[in-house]
């Protein structure tokens, strides 16, 4: 019989531990890419019935314990590594946040990812916004595109969210993007994160300060902020008069 994602786990957690300790080069690297690739083919499956757990062996929840062993293995990694690591580990998470984006509504997240199937978010979170507070600003930049690809349970840290966004004003483009990438992925499962988002948005676009790059950011994060108020209205108005979207016939 043909294995599934929750029947493998066990294996993949340890085969994960030993290429992040491999002295060869590009082992953790190649470790951490296989892994990326499984937890993309584990979201693509249902979760277990009980009968399923039967079939295979498993005991009702152990699948979750070694996907939160995996998890907090990368946050490790991402917490020590050098930047190629820090790198590969962002990268894997923004391709299950797209590969979930494509089969799911931002507000149905049943994936290896989802508030519910995490226990360890707490600490997950700890260890990203530790390489967050000590990096440098490319190394924000990528942590704060982890936060977004967690936004199911990051979401719900008034610490995570007050990171999100003081970088949303940053001085730096690239923090700034990847913040308001973070920033709408908040929005989008958040009315109330949203509702702050689009003050900072309304400001930001009307600022001849901001530069363009920002600004065109901005707008994608606009673009997510679904709360309807008065705001709404005042970033309509903004955007008509904005001379940064008026293009010459």
């Amino acid at each position: 019989m043909e294995k599934i994602p929750a029947a493998c786990a066990m294996d993949w957690s340890i085969e994960l531990e030993k290429g992040l300790r491999s002295k060869r080069p590009g082992k953790p690297i190649e470790a951490i890419l296989e892994i990326g690739s499984r937890l993309e083919w584990w979201n693509r499956t249902h979760k277990l019935t009980m009968s399923e757990y039967n079939m295979f062996g498993l005991i009702p929840g152990e699948d979750k314990l070694f996907a939160n062993a995996i998890l907090l293995r990368l946050a490790d990694s991402f917490s020590s590594g050098d930047k190629n690591t820090k790198l590969s580990v962002a990268k894997i998470f923004l391709s299950e946040f797209r590969q979930r984006k494509k089969k799911r509504s931002s507000r149905e997240n049943d994936g290896v990812l989802s508030k519910p199937r995490v226990v360890n978010n707490l600490e997950l979170l700890k260890r990203v916004k530790l390489a967050f507070d000590t990096g440098d600003v490319e190394v924000r930049a990528m942590a704060l595109v982890v936060f977004g690809c967690w936004a199911d349970f990051a979401k719900d840290s008034a610490e995570i969210r007050y990171v999100v966004l003081s970088s949303v004003v940053s001085s730096h483009v690239s923090e700034v993007k990847a913040a308001l990438f973070a920033a709408g992925c908040f929005s989008e499962l958040s009315d109330d994160f949203a509702s702050i988002l689009l003050e900072i948005l309304v400001n930001m676009l009307s600022s001849s300060e901001v530069l363009m790059a920002v600004k065109l950011a901005g707008l994608r994060a606009l673009a997510k902020v679904g709360c309807l108020s008065s705001l709404a209205s005042r970033a309509y108005k903004v955007l008509q008069n904005s001379a940064f979207l008026h293009f010459p016939d």
